[in-house]
Protein backbone atom coordinates (compact mmCIF):
# COMPACT_ATOMS: atom_id res chain seq x y z
CA UNK A 1 0.00 0.00 0.00
CA UNK A 2 1.36 3.64 -0.98
CA UNK A 3 1.64 6.47 1.55
CA UNK A 4 -1.26 8.05 -0.74
CA UNK A 5 -3.44 4.86 -0.10
CA UNK A 6 -2.44 5.34 3.59
CA UNK A 7 -3.39 8.69 3.89
CA UNK A 8 -6.73 7.96 2.24
CA UNK A 9 -7.34 5.51 4.47
CA UNK A 10 -6.29 7.48 7.60
CA UNK A 11 -8.99 10.01 6.05
CA UNK A 12 -11.84 8.16 5.55
CA UNK A 13 -11.39 5.97 8.83
CA UNK A 14 -11.65 9.76 10.92
CA UNK A 15 -14.49 10.69 8.74
CA UNK A 16 -16.57 7.65 9.28
CA UNK A 17 -15.93 7.51 13.37
CA UNK A 18 -16.91 11.43 13.27
CA UNK A 19 -19.84 11.07 11.01
CA UNK A 20 -20.74 7.94 13.23
CA UNK A 21 -20.63 9.94 16.51
CA UNK A 22 -22.72 12.48 14.85
CA UNK A 23 -25.47 10.23 13.78
CA UNK A 24 -25.44 8.75 16.88
CA UNK A 25 -25.54 11.80 19.60
CA UNK A 26 -27.31 13.73 17.01
CA UNK A 27 -29.97 11.73 15.27
CA UNK A 28 -31.22 14.99 13.76
CA UNK A 29 -28.53 15.39 11.85
CA UNK A 30 -28.82 11.86 10.55
CA UNK A 31 -30.58 12.36 6.84
CA UNK A 32 -28.44 15.06 5.74
CA UNK A 33 -25.16 12.29 5.47
CA UNK A 34 -27.36 10.08 2.93
CA UNK A 35 -28.72 13.15 0.62
CA UNK A 36 -26.28 12.08 -2.64
CA UNK A 37 -28.63 14.82 -4.58
CA UNK A 38 -26.75 17.45 -6.38
CA UNK A 39 -26.33 20.54 -4.24
CA UNK A 40 -27.88 22.86 -6.74
CA UNK A 41 -30.96 20.18 -6.81
CA UNK A 42 -31.06 20.43 -3.11
CA UNK A 43 -30.98 23.83 -2.49
CA UNK A 44 -34.11 23.97 -5.27
CA UNK A 45 -36.38 22.30 -2.96
CA UNK A 46 -35.44 24.64 0.09
CA UNK A 47 -38.45 26.79 -0.90
CA UNK A 48 -41.94 26.10 0.95
CA UNK A 49 -43.82 24.59 -1.90
CA UNK A 50 -46.75 26.23 -0.66
CA UNK A 51 -47.88 28.83 1.52
CA UNK A 52 -51.08 29.43 3.71
CA UNK A 53 -53.07 32.94 4.10
CA UNK A 54 -52.55 33.26 7.44
CA UNK A 55 -48.52 32.72 7.18
CA UNK A 56 -48.71 34.39 3.96
CA UNK A 57 -50.11 37.85 5.59
CA UNK A 58 -47.91 37.22 8.20
CA UNK A 59 -44.69 36.84 6.28
CA UNK A 60 -45.61 40.72 4.76
CA UNK A 61 -44.97 42.45 8.08
CA UNK A 62 -41.95 40.41 8.29
CA UNK A 63 -40.99 41.65 4.63
CA UNK A 64 -42.29 44.89 5.83
CA UNK A 65 -39.84 44.97 8.83
CA UNK A 66 -36.61 43.48 6.45
CA UNK A 67 -37.28 47.06 4.50
CA UNK A 68 -37.34 49.55 7.18
CA UNK A 69 -34.18 47.31 8.84
CA UNK A 70 -32.48 47.77 5.02
CA UNK A 71 -33.64 51.55 5.08
CA UNK A 72 -31.91 52.29 8.22
CA UNK A 73 -28.68 50.38 6.97
CA UNK A 74 -28.87 52.00 3.32
CA UNK A 75 -29.94 55.07 3.99
CA UNK A 76 -30.57 56.85 0.23
CA UNK A 77 -29.43 53.25 -1.24
CA UNK A 78 -31.80 52.03 -0.19
CA UNK A 79 -34.73 53.04 -2.74
CA UNK A 80 -33.01 50.53 -5.60
CA UNK A 81 -33.55 47.31 -2.84
CA UNK A 82 -36.54 45.76 -3.75
CA UNK A 83 -38.13 42.94 -1.21
CA UNK A 84 -41.13 41.57 -0.77
CA UNK A 85 -42.75 38.15 1.19
CA UNK A 86 -41.76 36.04 -1.83
CA UNK A 87 -38.07 36.81 -0.59
CA UNK A 88 -38.37 35.85 2.93
CA UNK A 89 -40.54 32.56 2.77
CA UNK A 90 -37.31 30.66 3.60
CA UNK A 91 -34.12 32.99 5.54
CA UNK A 92 -31.00 31.51 5.72
CA UNK A 93 -30.43 32.16 9.72
CA UNK A 94 -26.70 31.00 10.42
CA UNK A 95 -24.71 34.02 9.88
CA UNK A 96 -23.20 36.79 11.98
CA UNK A 97 -23.65 40.12 11.45
CA UNK A 98 -19.77 40.61 9.98
CA UNK A 99 -17.68 41.19 7.53
CA UNK A 100 -17.95 38.19 4.63
CA UNK A 101 -15.09 36.02 6.49
CA UNK A 102 -14.94 32.30 7.70
CA UNK A 103 -15.36 29.58 5.29
CA UNK A 104 -18.42 27.65 7.39
CA UNK A 105 -20.52 30.89 7.30
CA UNK A 106 -19.42 31.65 3.52
CA UNK A 107 -21.05 28.52 2.91
CA UNK A 108 -24.59 28.68 3.88
CA UNK A 109 -25.28 31.88 1.07
CA UNK A 110 -23.83 29.25 -1.70
CA UNK A 111 -25.61 26.22 -0.15
CA UNK A 112 -29.07 28.06 0.17
CA UNK A 113 -29.25 29.62 -3.25
CA UNK A 114 -27.11 27.42 -5.00
CA UNK A 115 -30.13 26.45 -7.85
CA UNK A 116 -29.71 30.03 -8.92
CA UNK A 117 -26.33 31.19 -8.93
CA UNK A 118 -24.57 29.93 -12.21
CA UNK A 119 -27.13 30.07 -15.30
CA UNK A 120 -29.98 29.38 -13.45
CA UNK A 121 -33.12 30.36 -11.23
CA UNK A 122 -34.54 34.31 -10.38
CA UNK A 123 -33.18 37.29 -9.76
CA UNK A 124 -34.51 38.62 -6.93
CA UNK A 125 -32.56 39.44 -4.21
CA UNK A 126 -30.93 36.80 -1.27
CA UNK A 127 -31.89 37.98 2.13
CA UNK A 128 -30.20 36.85 5.07
CA UNK A 129 -31.14 37.08 8.56
CA UNK A 130 -27.99 37.77 10.30
CA UNK A 131 -26.97 37.62 14.94
CA UNK A 132 -25.68 40.80 16.09
CA UNK A 133 -25.71 40.03 19.74
CA UNK A 134 -22.32 38.08 19.17
CA UNK A 135 -19.32 39.95 20.41
CA UNK A 136 -16.06 40.63 17.48
CA UNK A 137 -14.09 38.18 19.28
CA UNK A 138 -16.54 35.21 18.47
CA UNK A 139 -14.99 32.21 16.63
CA UNK A 140 -16.30 32.98 13.61
CA UNK A 141 -14.39 36.52 13.23
CA UNK A 142 -11.47 37.18 15.79
CA UNK A 143 -11.79 41.04 16.19
CA UNK A 144 -11.52 41.26 12.04
CA UNK A 145 -11.27 38.54 9.66
CA UNK A 146 -8.38 35.83 8.37
CA UNK A 147 -6.33 36.20 5.36
CA UNK A 148 -3.38 33.39 4.21
CA UNK A 149 -3.80 32.00 7.70
CA UNK A 150 -3.46 35.62 9.54
CA UNK A 151 -5.72 36.66 11.55
CA UNK A 152 -6.59 40.57 10.40
CA UNK A 153 -7.96 42.65 13.40
CA UNK A 154 -9.74 45.89 13.02
CA UNK A 155 -11.21 45.54 16.54
CA UNK A 156 -8.84 46.46 19.79
CA UNK A 157 -8.70 42.90 21.78
CA UNK A 158 -10.23 45.45 25.08
CA UNK A 159 -13.69 45.30 22.65
CA UNK A 160 -13.98 41.61 23.22
CA UNK A 161 -17.20 41.99 24.83
CA UNK A 162 -18.89 44.24 23.30
CA UNK A 163 -21.49 43.32 20.92
CA UNK A 164 -21.83 43.99 17.29
CA UNK A 165 -25.43 45.40 17.67
CA UNK A 166 -24.16 48.30 19.87
CA UNK A 167 -20.80 49.44 18.39
CA UNK A 168 -20.53 52.74 16.48
CA UNK A 169 -19.01 53.45 13.04
CA UNK A 170 -16.02 52.82 13.03
CA UNK A 171 -12.76 52.98 10.38
CA UNK A 172 -11.59 49.91 9.31
CA UNK A 173 -7.72 50.55 9.92
CA UNK A 174 -6.80 46.73 9.70
CA UNK A 175 -3.30 47.85 7.62
CA UNK A 176 -2.24 50.45 10.52
CA UNK A 177 -2.92 47.65 12.96
CA UNK A 178 -1.02 44.76 10.90
CA UNK A 179 2.37 47.76 11.11
CA UNK A 180 1.86 48.44 14.70
CA UNK A 181 1.54 44.71 15.56
CA UNK A 182 4.65 44.06 13.24
CA UNK A 183 2.95 41.58 11.41
CA UNK A 184 3.21 43.72 7.86
CA UNK A 185 6.63 41.95 7.07
CA UNK A 186 4.41 38.20 7.12
CA UNK A 187 2.48 39.38 3.63
CA UNK A 188 3.89 39.17 0.33
CA UNK A 189 3.94 42.28 -1.78
CA UNK A 190 0.78 41.00 -3.69
CA UNK A 191 -0.82 40.48 -0.40
CA UNK A 192 0.10 43.94 1.01
CA UNK A 193 -1.09 45.35 -1.69
CA UNK A 194 -4.23 43.42 -1.63
CA UNK A 195 -4.58 44.12 1.78
CA UNK A 196 -4.42 47.88 0.98
CA UNK A 197 -6.93 47.88 -1.56
CA UNK A 198 -9.37 46.27 0.61
CA UNK A 199 -9.37 48.70 3.15
CA UNK A 200 -9.65 50.82 0.37
CA UNK A 201 -12.63 49.63 -0.54
CA UNK A 202 -14.20 49.15 2.43
CA UNK A 203 -13.52 52.62 3.75
CA UNK A 204 -14.50 54.47 0.30
CA UNK A 205 -17.97 53.37 0.46
CA UNK A 206 -21.26 55.28 1.74
CA UNK A 207 -21.88 55.21 5.34
CA UNK A 208 -22.94 59.10 5.83
CA UNK A 209 -25.99 58.20 6.96
CA UNK A 210 -25.50 56.13 9.89
CA UNK A 211 -23.47 56.49 13.32
CA UNK A 212 -23.68 52.44 13.64
CA UNK A 213 -21.40 49.74 12.50
CA UNK A 214 -24.04 47.33 11.98
CA UNK A 215 -25.06 49.64 8.92
CA UNK A 216 -21.66 49.77 8.11
CA UNK A 217 -21.50 46.12 7.93
CA UNK A 218 -24.79 45.61 5.42
CA UNK A 219 -23.43 47.74 3.14
CA UNK A 220 -19.99 46.14 2.55
CA UNK A 221 -21.71 42.72 2.96
CA UNK A 222 -23.84 43.88 -0.30
CA UNK A 223 -20.50 45.47 -2.01
CA UNK A 224 -17.96 42.52 -1.84
CA UNK A 225 -20.73 39.63 -2.09
CA UNK A 226 -20.17 39.85 -5.67
CA UNK A 227 -16.32 39.53 -5.20
CA UNK A 228 -16.36 35.71 -4.22
CA UNK A 229 -17.13 35.30 -8.66
CA UNK A 230 -14.82 36.03 -11.19
CA UNK A 231 -16.14 38.97 -13.19
CA UNK A 232 -17.94 37.36 -15.82
CA UNK A 233 -20.21 35.85 -13.40
CA UNK A 234 -20.77 38.94 -11.53
CA UNK A 235 -23.69 40.65 -13.36
CA UNK A 236 -25.94 37.77 -12.87
CA UNK A 237 -25.50 36.87 -8.98
CA UNK A 238 -28.52 38.05 -7.32
CA UNK A 239 -27.53 40.57 -5.05
CA UNK A 240 -27.08 39.82 -1.34
CA UNK A 241 -28.84 41.84 1.34
CA UNK A 242 -28.13 41.33 5.22
CA UNK A 243 -30.62 42.50 7.89
CA UNK A 244 -29.80 41.59 11.20
CA UNK A 245 -32.42 39.41 13.19
CA UNK A 246 -32.42 41.32 16.17
CA UNK A 247 -34.02 44.44 14.18
CA UNK A 248 -35.86 42.40 12.40
CA UNK A 249 -37.52 40.75 14.99
CA UNK A 250 -37.82 44.39 17.07
CA UNK A 251 -39.33 45.87 13.66
CA UNK A 252 -41.83 42.91 13.89
CA UNK A 253 -42.45 43.22 17.64
CA UNK A 254 -43.44 47.02 18.27
CA UNK A 255 -46.41 45.43 15.67
CA UNK A 256 -47.46 42.73 17.31
CA UNK A 257 -46.91 43.53 20.95
CA UNK A 258 -49.79 46.01 20.28
CA UNK A 259 -52.25 43.19 19.73
CA UNK A 260 -53.58 39.90 21.33
CA UNK A 261 -51.55 36.63 19.80
CA UNK A 262 -49.49 34.14 21.47
CA UNK A 263 -46.14 36.28 21.49
CA UNK A 264 -47.42 39.36 23.64
CA UNK A 265 -49.56 36.55 26.11
CA UNK A 266 -46.27 34.90 26.70
CA UNK A 267 -44.43 38.29 27.48
CA UNK A 268 -47.96 39.63 29.39
CA UNK A 269 -49.67 36.97 30.53
CA UNK A 270 -48.22 35.60 34.25
CA UNK A 271 -49.74 32.41 33.91
CA UNK A 272 -48.69 31.57 30.45
CA UNK A 273 -45.32 33.20 30.61
CA UNK A 274 -44.33 31.58 33.20
CA UNK A 275 -45.19 27.97 31.27
CA UNK A 276 -43.69 29.67 28.34
CA UNK A 277 -39.93 29.92 30.62
CA UNK A 278 -40.49 26.49 31.91
CA UNK A 279 -40.99 25.04 28.37
CA UNK A 280 -37.46 26.55 27.18
CA UNK A 281 -35.10 26.14 29.75
CA UNK A 282 -32.01 24.59 29.19
CA UNK A 283 -32.53 25.19 25.49
CA UNK A 284 -29.56 26.44 23.87
CA UNK A 285 -30.13 30.15 22.88
CA UNK A 286 -33.01 30.13 25.29
CA UNK A 287 -32.45 30.67 28.98
CA UNK A 288 -31.07 28.90 32.27
CA UNK A 289 -31.07 30.78 35.19
CA UNK A 290 -29.03 28.80 37.42
CA UNK A 291 -26.71 28.16 35.19
CA UNK A 292 -26.35 32.13 34.68
CA UNK A 293 -27.11 31.25 30.34
CA UNK A 294 -29.23 33.19 28.19
CA UNK A 295 -31.99 35.59 28.88
CA UNK A 296 -35.77 36.45 29.78
CA UNK A 297 -36.76 36.83 26.11
CA UNK A 298 -34.30 40.20 25.70
CA UNK A 299 -31.18 41.78 26.38
CA UNK A 300 -30.44 45.34 27.95
CA UNK A 301 -27.77 47.77 26.71
CA UNK A 302 -25.38 48.05 29.25
CA UNK A 303 -25.25 51.82 30.36
CA UNK A 304 -22.45 53.47 28.89
CA UNK A 305 -21.04 50.42 27.40
CA UNK A 306 -21.74 48.41 23.86
CA UNK A 307 -22.53 45.51 25.94
CA UNK A 308 -25.46 42.94 26.84
CA UNK A 309 -26.93 42.44 30.28
CA UNK A 310 -28.68 39.37 30.57
CA UNK A 311 -32.15 39.80 32.12
CA UNK A 312 -34.48 37.29 33.99
CA UNK A 313 -38.20 37.83 35.35
CA UNK A 314 -38.67 38.58 38.98
CA UNK A 315 -42.71 39.33 39.46
CA UNK A 316 -44.15 41.71 36.84
CA UNK A 317 -40.67 42.75 35.70
CA UNK A 318 -37.51 41.86 33.49
CA UNK A 319 -34.92 42.65 35.91
CA UNK A 320 -30.86 42.15 35.04
CA UNK A 321 -29.27 39.55 36.58
CA UNK A 322 -26.56 41.93 37.56
CA UNK A 323 -27.40 42.86 41.03
CA UNK A 324 -25.41 46.06 40.11
CA UNK A 325 -28.10 47.17 37.60
CA UNK A 326 -30.92 46.42 39.35
CA UNK A 327 -32.55 49.72 38.92
CA UNK A 328 -32.72 49.27 35.00
CA UNK A 329 -35.36 46.95 35.51
CA UNK A 330 -37.97 46.82 32.61
CA UNK A 331 -41.62 46.47 33.54
CA UNK A 332 -43.63 43.92 31.52
CA UNK A 333 -46.16 46.25 30.03
CA UNK A 334 -46.61 47.07 26.21
CA UNK A 335 -46.18 50.51 26.39
CA UNK A 336 -42.97 50.08 28.62
CA UNK A 337 -41.61 47.34 25.76
CA UNK A 338 -42.70 48.86 22.95
CA UNK A 339 -40.74 52.09 24.37
CA UNK A 340 -37.57 50.27 25.57
CA UNK A 341 -37.61 48.41 21.89
CA UNK A 342 -37.88 51.66 19.69
CA UNK A 343 -35.35 53.22 21.76
CA UNK A 344 -32.78 50.11 21.70
CA UNK A 345 -32.70 49.37 25.31
CA UNK A 346 -33.47 46.15 24.82
CA UNK A 347 -33.15 43.57 21.61
CA UNK A 348 -34.90 40.11 21.21
CA UNK A 349 -32.73 36.93 21.58
CA UNK A 350 -32.73 34.67 19.66
CA UNK A 351 -35.22 32.37 21.10
CA UNK A 352 -37.61 35.57 20.75
CA UNK A 353 -36.48 36.04 17.10
CA UNK A 354 -36.58 32.61 16.39
CA UNK A 355 -40.29 32.53 17.92
CA UNK A 356 -41.32 35.64 15.67
CA UNK A 357 -40.22 33.40 12.65
CA UNK A 358 -42.06 30.76 13.73
CA UNK A 359 -45.07 32.85 14.41
CA UNK A 360 -45.28 34.43 10.63
CA UNK A 361 -44.16 30.94 9.24
CA UNK A 362 -40.87 31.88 8.05
CA UNK A 363 -38.44 28.63 7.14
CA UNK A 364 -35.73 28.69 8.95
CA UNK A 365 -32.40 27.52 6.71
CA UNK A 366 -30.24 26.15 9.61
CA UNK A 367 -27.06 25.21 10.73
CA UNK A 368 -26.09 21.60 12.21
CA UNK A 369 -26.81 24.02 15.77
CA UNK A 370 -29.66 26.03 14.70
CA UNK A 371 -31.36 22.58 13.53
CA UNK A 372 -31.68 21.17 17.10
CA UNK A 373 -32.64 24.70 18.82
CA UNK A 374 -35.43 25.53 16.44
CA UNK A 375 -37.20 22.12 15.93
CA UNK A 376 -36.94 22.47 20.11
CA UNK A 377 -38.68 25.79 20.03
CA UNK A 378 -41.01 24.21 16.95
CA UNK A 379 -41.65 21.47 19.32
CA UNK A 380 -42.10 23.51 22.64
CA UNK A 381 -44.73 26.44 21.49
CA UNK A 382 -46.65 23.84 19.47
CA UNK A 383 -47.37 22.07 22.76
CA UNK A 384 -47.74 24.70 24.67
CA UNK A 385 -50.25 26.24 22.78
CA UNK A 386 -52.00 22.97 22.30
CA UNK A 387 -51.97 23.02 26.08
CA UNK A 388 -53.28 26.53 26.63
CA UNK A 389 -56.00 27.26 24.06
CA UNK A 390 -54.14 28.23 21.37
CA UNK A 391 -55.35 25.17 19.09
CA UNK A 392 -54.95 26.65 15.83
CA UNK A 393 -51.93 28.80 16.43
CA UNK A 394 -50.59 25.23 17.34
CA UNK A 395 -51.33 23.83 14.33
CA UNK A 396 -49.46 26.51 12.21
CA UNK A 397 -46.37 26.01 13.67
CA UNK A 398 -46.53 22.73 13.62
CA UNK A 399 -46.25 23.38 9.61
CA UNK A 400 -43.36 25.10 9.43
CA UNK A 401 -40.31 23.18 8.36
CA UNK A 402 -37.21 23.48 10.17
CA UNK A 403 -35.45 20.74 8.38
CA UNK A 404 -33.85 23.23 5.99
CA UNK A 405 -30.26 22.66 6.66
CA UNK A 406 -27.57 24.82 4.71
CA UNK A 407 -24.07 25.22 7.19
CA UNK A 408 -22.05 22.91 8.18
CA UNK A 409 -19.39 22.54 5.20
CA UNK A 410 -17.08 24.69 3.56
CA UNK A 411 -17.56 25.57 -0.27
CA UNK A 412 -14.25 27.31 -1.41
CA UNK A 413 -11.17 25.59 -1.52
CA UNK A 414 -7.36 25.90 -3.36
CA UNK A 415 -4.92 23.79 -4.60
CA UNK A 416 -1.63 24.23 -3.06
CA UNK A 417 0.99 20.90 -4.15
CA UNK A 418 -0.96 18.19 -3.37
CA UNK A 419 -3.23 19.35 -1.18
CA UNK A 420 -6.12 21.05 -1.26
CA UNK A 421 -6.65 24.05 1.39
CA UNK A 422 -9.82 25.92 2.51
CA UNK A 423 -10.25 29.70 1.63
CA UNK A 424 -11.62 32.29 4.01
CA UNK A 425 -13.71 35.36 2.04
CA UNK A 426 -10.39 37.57 1.57
CA UNK A 427 -8.31 34.37 0.16
CA UNK A 428 -11.07 34.25 -2.70
CA UNK A 429 -11.47 38.10 -3.08
CA UNK A 430 -7.60 38.13 -3.82
CA UNK A 431 -8.36 35.48 -6.41
CA UNK A 432 -11.09 37.20 -8.22
CA UNK A 433 -13.36 35.41 -7.30
CA UNK A 434 -14.14 31.62 -8.12
CA UNK A 435 -14.60 30.71 -11.78
CA UNK A 436 -17.59 29.05 -13.62
CA UNK A 437 -16.34 26.10 -14.06
CA UNK A 438 -15.42 26.00 -10.17
CA UNK A 439 -18.52 26.86 -9.48
CA UNK A 440 -20.50 24.83 -11.80
CA UNK A 441 -18.23 21.88 -10.43
CA UNK A 442 -18.83 22.92 -6.54
CA UNK A 443 -22.90 23.03 -7.02
CA UNK A 444 -23.27 19.43 -8.75
CA UNK A 445 -21.29 17.70 -5.67
CA UNK A 446 -23.67 15.42 -3.56
CA UNK A 447 -24.73 17.00 0.02
CA UNK A 448 -23.19 14.08 1.70
CA UNK A 449 -19.66 14.62 0.15
CA UNK A 450 -19.76 18.32 1.19
CA UNK A 451 -21.17 17.82 4.85
CA UNK A 452 -18.21 15.30 5.51
CA UNK A 453 -15.54 17.30 4.44
CA UNK A 454 -17.24 19.82 7.28
CA UNK A 455 -17.62 16.93 9.86
CA UNK A 456 -14.82 17.78 11.85
CA UNK A 457 -16.37 21.46 12.50
CA UNK A 458 -19.58 20.14 13.24
CA UNK A 459 -18.53 17.72 15.31
CA UNK A 460 -16.35 20.52 17.64
CA UNK A 461 -19.58 22.29 17.47
CA UNK A 462 -22.02 19.03 18.78
CA UNK A 463 -19.26 17.90 21.32
CA UNK A 464 -20.04 20.96 23.56
CA UNK A 465 -23.53 20.40 24.38
CA UNK A 466 -24.62 16.65 22.89
CA UNK A 467 -21.41 14.41 23.00
CA UNK A 468 -20.51 12.54 26.19
CA UNK A 469 -16.65 13.87 27.24
CA UNK A 470 -15.52 10.36 27.78
CA UNK A 471 -16.68 9.10 24.50
CA UNK A 472 -15.05 12.10 22.50
CA UNK A 473 -12.98 11.38 20.03
CA UNK A 474 -9.42 12.89 20.78
CA UNK A 475 -8.19 12.67 17.12
CA UNK A 476 -9.84 14.25 14.60
CA UNK A 477 -9.33 15.34 10.92
CA UNK A 478 -9.60 19.11 9.61
CA UNK A 479 -10.92 20.44 6.86
CA UNK A 480 -7.84 20.84 4.51
CA UNK A 481 -6.87 16.80 4.98
CA UNK A 482 -10.81 15.67 4.06
CA UNK A 483 -11.45 17.93 1.23
CA UNK A 484 -7.93 17.06 -0.39
CA UNK A 485 -9.21 13.10 -0.38
CA UNK A 486 -13.30 14.01 -1.20
CA UNK A 487 -12.55 17.22 -3.52
CA UNK A 488 -9.88 15.96 -5.91
CA UNK A 489 -11.19 17.74 -8.53
CA UNK A 490 -10.14 21.24 -7.32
Amino acid sequence: MTKADMDEKRVRGSLDAIVGQIRQYVPSMAPYFEIDRPLGEYAAGLQPARVGPVHADRQEAVARAVRQVLRQAFGPAAAEVSVDASDVRAINIVDHHQLLNHPLLLGTNIIANADRLVGGGGRRPIVTFSCSNVPPSNHYMRNGFQFRGEAIPYFKAKEHRDAMYYTSVRSFDFVERLRALKRWERFKSDDQAFLIEYQGLLNGLDYSHTNRHRDQLAVALRRTWPMLFSQELRRDVPELLYANSEDVARECLVELLAGENFLSAALFDAEFRQHVLDAFRGIVVAWDEAAGKGTHFFWRKYPGRPELLRLFVDGSDLVPADPRFKDLKVPLEPAAIRDHLEREEIIPSVALCMSVLLYAGVKPLVGPGSLVYTTQLKEGWTALLERHGYASEASLVAQVDTAGLIAGTPMFFGRSGDAVRTLYAADVFSMGGMSESYMKTALSAPLKDLLSVGSSGVYDLFSNSYIPKEKQLTERIGFDEAATIIHGWV
